[in-house]
């Protein structure tokens, strides 16, 4: 959870690439909870609207 963490971090630190940051995060995330048993839903706010991709 630590490594996910750090990801939300850098993300905060660097919007031209926070996509992919809070990609990497959700990968650790979910591999630390594949690890401990454990089921964690992961809900990003903040995003903005251009990064919307729903059609």
């Amino acid at each position: 959870m630590a490594a996910a963490s750090s990801c939300r971090e850098e993300a905060e630190r660097d919007p031209a690439r926070r996509h992919l940051w809070l990609q990497e995060a959700s990968k650790w995330a979910a591999l630390a909870c594949e690890q401990t048993g454990h089921t964690l839903i992961v809900c990003e706010h903040g995003a903005p609207a251009s990064d919307d991709v729903r059609h």
